[in-house]
């Protein structure tokens, strides 16, 4: 088996089914396998599947249990020498997966390759990030980051050959096995947000290496499990508290949680004043506990 592609799917049945369609229309030049786990969908997603796509491999989780653990599921049940690991609301193209193959075929010290994220009209999502720091911390917080830079904390890439990079979202990124089994699979305690950015800081302290890829493209819609008013951001704080409690110093710790912190408290106010508002009322209770559960894990998260 040349390639194992990797979906996880949760209550996301339509974009699952044009990802799966846009993959057969690449006719991939490859032996390869699709993996979905599933993690508890009752939209119809397994019948779906079980009419359109039956020679998918399906496992079912019975509950939501992350993107990180739906992925090392996935891993688990495949047999490619490389994984896909894709998110469903993408739709694929055929030569940006060969360039990817080609590329990990060619470059023995490649752990992972990815590239450019698209929004369906074709305009540049984000291509690859660095690995966090304070000033990033600080950025993101205070809103400061997309004022700079609409991708931030990503970054646009130059010029047209392969660049050393390192991170690249889990979004479409393909991977080694060799690699996975040299530092094992993605650290569960990660539901979603961060946890690539984990399995690709592992990878670097292994001595791989990871590499964006400008001339490879993947639409992606982004956000699709996700509704307004709902717990993103509060996961997005948790994954990067995790992070740092994981491979960065207590003062690193102590000054990220503070940061989180302010943010959750003034954010919370703001939302608390806008609840008074019947235009407003429903997401801002959302947001006014969204916030209050980011303040309690800044204090709380072991």
């Amino acid at each position: 088996m040349d390639l194992s592609i990797a979906l996880v799917n949760w209550n996301n049945r339509d974009y699952l089914k044009q990802c799966l369609q846009s993959i057969e229309a690449a006719r991939l030049p490859v032996v390869y396998e699709v993996v979905v786990a599933d993690n508890g969908s009752t939209d119809g997603s397994l019948e779906m599947l079980a009419a359109h796509f039956p020679y998918v491999k399906v496992v079912q989780n019975g509950k939501n249990v992350g993107v990180a653990r739906g992925n090392n599921e996935c891993i688990r049940n495949s047999s490619g020498r490389f994984i896909w690991v894709l998110n469903n609301d993408t739709l694929v193209n055929r030569d940006s997966v060969v360039a990817m193959i080609e590329f990990l075929e060619d470059t023995p010290g490649a752990a992972a390759v990815g590239g450019c994220l698209l929004n369906p009209d074709g305009t540049l999502q984000y291509a690859f990030c660095s690995f966090p720091t304070l000033v990033e911390e600080f950025l993101i917080v205070s809103h400061i980051g997309k004022r700079l830079n609409p991708y931030f904390p990503s970054h646009m890439g130059t010029g047209s050959v392969a660049q050393e990079v390192d991170w690249i979202s889990s979004a479409s990124i393909l991977v080694r096995r060799t690699a996975i089994e040299s530092i094992g699979l993605v650290d569960e305690d990660y539901f979603i947000y961060s946890d690539e950015t984990d399995w690709q800081y592992r990878l670097a302290k292994a001595g791989w290496k990871v590499y964006f890829l400008p001339n490879v493209t993947t639409i992606h819609f982004g956000g699709s499990s996700f509704k307004p008013g709902g717990k993103r951001f509060t996961l997005v704080y948790r994954g990067r508290m995790l992070f740092a409690r994981k491979h960065y110093g207590i003062p690193y710790q102590f000054a990220q949680r503070l940061m989180f912190c302010v943010a959750a408290i003034a954010r919370g106010l703001v939302w608390l004043l806008l609840c008074v508002l019947p235009r407003w009322r429903a997401i801002a209770r959302k947001q006014v506990v969204s916030n209050f559960e980011t303040l309690s894990l800044c204090v709380n998260l072991k």
